[in-house]
């Protein structure tokens, strides 16, 4: 029997497929050689299984993504609570280090004259505080005047304790009285007292603020001069020149 091109084109997408017989397909080969006709359906059909097969995977494709559209809103949602979460874990660890660290570092307690226990023996004063790490000053603006304050940290308070009862020297009148006669010209360091130094005060916790602000006077001297004779009326008075000069000078009129 003839085999006809309508019976191969009944095979041809058989064939595509691979689902044919050994026998068919040598067929369906053989005819093909010799048919123009059906080798140029064999194209078309391979042609529309391609774009099927495409379109297929387009669909496919296309009912994945809706599939997992809301699985990757959730992982979204999930990775944004996580870097949120991790963002503010580390605000806070920063937060807490910082006022950690001003708490133990920087936050200070001032102390009073009558907390510091001041008491005066043989013309020098001493302190239930040990004044290292505790002492602070501030020089006025024309150096006359210096206001001293005892203040403490957390860290102070650990790495420089003060012993119970203990006297602490804190002011030696004649260092001041050295200071204020010194000669002008007398080589100093920073840690010497200043030159020509009148009076020496101590400022009360109430007063702190106002102390520091001397110095914001600084290009105004008339008015810083006003300032620090406004706080040295609300200070405790440890060492005047005029007092000791007087004080001599009554000590050598007894001795006449």
């Amino acid at each position: 029997m003839k085999i006809t091109c309508n019976i191969i084109e009944d095979l041809l997408p058989l064939y595509i497929d691979d689902m044919v017989s050994e026998d068919s397909r040598q067929l369906v080969e053989e005819h093909l050689k010799e048919c123009a006709a059906c080798r140029k359906m064999l194209d078309e059909m391979k042609k529309e299984n391609q774009l099927r097969t495409v379109s297929g995977n387009a669909k496919r494709n296309s009912d994945r993504r809706t599939e997992i559209a809301p699985l990757k809103k959730i992982r979204r949602r999930i990775r944004r609570k996580r870097m949120i979460s991790i963002i503010l874990a580390a605000v806070l660890v920063l937060l807490a280090s910082g006022i950690g660290h001003y708490w133990y570092y920087d936050k200070k307690t001032y102390i009073s004259w009558d907390n510091a226990g001041m008491t005066v023996k043989d013309g020098k004063i001493y302190s239930k505080i040990d004044p290292d790490g505790h002492k602070t000053a501030i020089l006025s603006v024309d150096q006359k005047n210096m206001f001293y304050m005892l203040s403490e940290t957390a860290w102070i308070r650990i790495n420089y304790p003060s012993a119970q009862d203990a006297e602490n020297l804190m002011f030696d009148p004649d260092e001041f009285q050295k200071a204020h006669d010194r000669l002008p010209d007398t080589a100093t360091d920073e840690t010497s007292l200043p030159t020509g130094i009148e009076n020496v005060y101590y400022v009360d916790p109430e007063n702190i603020k106002e102390a520091f602000a001397l110095w914001d006077y600084q290009d105004e001297p008339d008015k810083a001069q006003q300032k620090a004779q406004e706080l040295a009326a609300k200070c405790h008075l440890i060492w005047s020149a005029e007092n000791a000069d007087t004080a001599n000078s009554d000590s050598a009129t007894t001795e006449k």
